[in-house]
């Protein structure tokens, strides 16, 4: 009988693989003369999270095995420091806009209004060129922390709503994202957001049928167009992949289940149950927002690892757009920082 090999590379490299629970080697390498059938494989680095599978050697195949380890002990440090409401990550994930309250401050100096992060490997700092920059400043007639907000498809506009919306007191401001708009610059578009919001969805609707389109698969071409009408415009039980190989759909509106569906290899894998489920940039990995806490799993459900546990904003959970750390937005009740403000947890 001939037999198989299995491929094992890890991030970061250096870790122990066992075999059946026997040490063999470690990564990143090649583990060759194995016989065909099933092993339990199992990596493991000094301050990670061990990570495990089952993996079927197949005679004259090599198995590649590509595993991500998450720190055992996260490094959680402060990313703002004047408090912040409504965080919301553009379409593109490259972008997060919050609000920070007013304060009584000279205008020049005033910090309240919009700001907008486009997120990068850089330190954030409240500094003259650096991340995040202010979109618009807050006045005590234009109060933007109270407002609600929402990007533009193509991640370049910000839609400001104050007010109650149907009422004479609403407002509606689109700003640029990457500038400062003075408030004399200010317009309200009120009379036109309803078309607006309209031409935003259409175009929202137009990338999702495209990507439902290029489906080989009929069955799930079906279940993916369904899932997209049943949540048009909003969409949030069919979210995609970064690299458009998968998507996951939840079961039904608010469920805590939730399914992968994996375009390239034709399969589909349940998830751990959750409040939400988002994916992390690298497409191989979904977040998983609970009651207590964030984990991360593999995109088939498995390997789960804990990687933060207490207390945050409610599904105000954000990836880096290198996977690199997630954001949440949680608040530590001491006299000197009551006020919820964005912190960074590393994932690497």
């Amino acid at each position: 009988m001939g037999s198989g090999i299995i491929s094992v590379a890890s991030v970061p490299d250096g870790a122990s693989v066992y075999i059946d629970g026997h040490l063999t080697t470690a990564t990143n390498t090649n583990i060759s003369g194995l016989s065909p059938k099933k092993y339990g494989l199992k990596i493991v680095k000094e301050g990670f999270i061990p990570w495990e599978k089952e993996v079927e050697v197949k005679e004259g195949v090599v198995s590649e095995i590509k595993a991500t380890l998450f720190p055992a002990l996260p490094t959680i440090y402060p990313l703002t420091f004047n408090g912040v409401f409504n965080p919301l990550l553009s379409p593109d994930g490259q972008k997060l806009a919050f609000a920070v309250p007013l304060v009584s401050e000279s205008p020049t100096r005033q910090k309240g209004g919009v700001w907008v992060w486009t997120m990068t490997s850089q330190p954030i700092a409240f500094a003259r060129g650096a991340e995040p920059h202010q979109i618009v400043i807050s006045s005590s007639d234009l109060d933007f922390s109270k407002g609600s907000f929402k990007f533009s498809p193509d991640s370049t506009q910000l839609l400001i709503t104050l007010g109650t919306k149907g009422t004479p007191s609403e407002r509606n401001y689109i700003l640029p994202v990457d500038r400062q708009t003075g408030l004399g610059d200010l317009r309200d578009v009120t009379p036109t957001v309803a078309n607006t919001l309209k031409e935003w969805a259409t175009d929202q609707k137009s990338k999702d049928d495209l990507r439902i389109l290029a489906i080989k698969n009929l069955a799930t071409k079906q279940i993916a167009s369904v899932s997209a009408q049943l949540t048009y415009p909003s969409n949030q039980q069919l979210k995609w992949s970064p690299d458009e190989t998968k998507f996951v759909i939840l079961e039904s509106s608010g469920s805590k289940k939730a399914k992968v569906y994996d375009l390239v290899m034709d399969k589909s894998y349940d998830l751990p149950e959750a409040k939400g489920h988002f994916w992390l940039p690298d497409s191989k990995h979904i977040v998983l927002i609970k009651e207590d806490g964030v984990a991360i799993s593999e995109f088939d459900g498995t390997n789960v690892a804990t990687i933060y546990a207490g207390k945050f904003e409610n599904g105000f959970v954000f990836p880096w757009p290198d996977s690199s750390r997630l954001v949440i937005l949680t608040s530590f009740n001491t006299p000197t920082a009551s006020m919820p403000n964005l912190f960074g947890i590393n994932l690497k």
